[in-house]
C-alpha cells in the first residue's frame, strides 16, 4: 500500500469518528419526568374486556397549560371561586348571633305561665255571692222606695224572618237577653219592676237571618224615650216586624229589599 493511500485511510477514519460523535452530543439525555410518565402508563391496568379504552391525547402538558392560561387571564377568578361581584358572605360565627338583639316579638323566656292554670281564689267566688246579694238588695230597695212601675212587651213579625240575637236595655242596661232563637208571635212580658219616675230610655237590639238564604242578614238597634208618671204603671208593648223580600227576588231578577221596623205604643195604667 501506498502513502497516498494509507493517508486517505486515515483520513476516512477521522471523519466517521468525528461524524459519531457529534451525533451523541445532539442527543439530550431522558430526563426523571420524560421517564416518569413512561413509568406510570406501564403501570395502568389494561382495559376491561368490552370496554373500548379512551383514546389518549394528542396534546402535550405544556399546550394544555398554555390553553388554560389563554382561556384565564391572570389575576382574574372565576365565577365558581367568587361568586358575585362582592365575593361570598363572611361565614356567621357565634360573636355576631349574641351581638344580635332578639326581635320585640318574640317571648321572653318566663313569659308565659308553665302548666295548667290555677283555680281562682275563694275570694273571687265570694266577690260574686256579694254581687249578687247587693243587686238584691237593690231590687227590693227601688221597689219599696218607688211606687212607679214600667212594664215591657214584645212581639215579633215575620214569616221567614230568624232571629238569632234579641236583646233589651233600659237606660244603656240590659234587663233581657236571649242568645239563641227567639219567637214571640204573642204578647211577651219580658221586663216589669219598680223605677224611679221621670225619663228612661228603652232599646232593642235585632239580628236576624232570612230562613230563604242564610247569607241574608240584617242588624238592628233602635232606642225610645219614655216618661214614666209617678206613683204609675207605664205600659210599653213593642213590635218587631221583618218583611224583607231580599232572599227571594234578588237571587232570581238581581232586586231586592230589606223592610224592617220597630214600632213602641206606650200607655199609663193603674199599677
Amino acid at each position: 500500500m501506498t502513502k497516498s493511500k494509507r493517508f486517505l485511510c486515515s483520513a476516512l477514519i477521522v471523519l466517521t469518528t468525528a461524524l459519531a460523535a457529534h451525533a451523541q452530543n445532539g442527543k439530550k439525555p431522558a430526563t426523571e419526568a420524560s421517564k416518569k410518565p413512561a413509568a406510570e402508563a406501564s403501570k395502568k391496568p389494561a382495559a376491561e374486556p368490552g370496554k373500548k379504552a379512551a383514546p389518549a391525547s394528542t396534546e402535550s402538558e405544556p399546550e394544555r397549560e398554555g390553553a388554560a392560561s389563554e382561556a384565564e387571564p391572570a389575576g382574574e377568578s372565576t365565577s365558581a371561586t367568587s361568586g358575585d361581584d362582592l365575593g361570598p358572605p363572611p361565614p356567621a360565627t357565634a360573636e355576631q348571633d349574641e351581638k344580635t338583639p332578639p326581635s320585640p316579638l318574640t317571648p321572653a323566656p318566663d313569659e308565659f305561665p308553665k302548666g295548667t292554670l290555677k283555680p281562682p281564689p275563694a275570694e273571687y267566688d265570694q266577690l260574686l255571692s256579694d254581687i249578687a246579694a247587693l243587686r238584691s238588695r237593690v231590687a227590693a230597695l227601688t221597689t219599696t222606695l218607688f211606687k212607679s212601675k214600667l212594664r215591657i212587651i214584645v212581639e215579633t213579625e215575620g214569616d221567614d224572618a230568624r232571629i238569632t240575637s234579641f236583646v233589651v236595655t233600659l237606660d244603656d242596661g240590659v234587663v233581657f237577653s236571649v242568645p239563641e232563637r227567639f219567637v214571640a208571635d204573642d204578647e211577651k212580658v219580658v221586663y216589669e219592676h219598680a223605677v224611679a219616675p221621670g225619663h228612661h230610655v228603652i232599646g232593642v237590639e235585632v239580628e236576624r237571618e232570612d230562613a230563604r238564604g242564610q247569607q241574608y242578614k240584617t242588624w238592628q238597634t233602635s232606642r225610645f224615650s219614655v216618661l214614666v208618671p209617678d206613683s204609675k204603671l207605664l205600659e210599653t208593648h213593642m213590635v218587631v216586624a221583618d218583611d224583607s223580600d231580599m232572599a227571594e227576588d234578588f237571587p232570581e231578577d238581581e232586586d231586592g229589599e230589606y223592610d224592617l221596623g220597630v214600632h213602641l205604643r206606650a200607655r199609663v195604667t193603674e199599677p
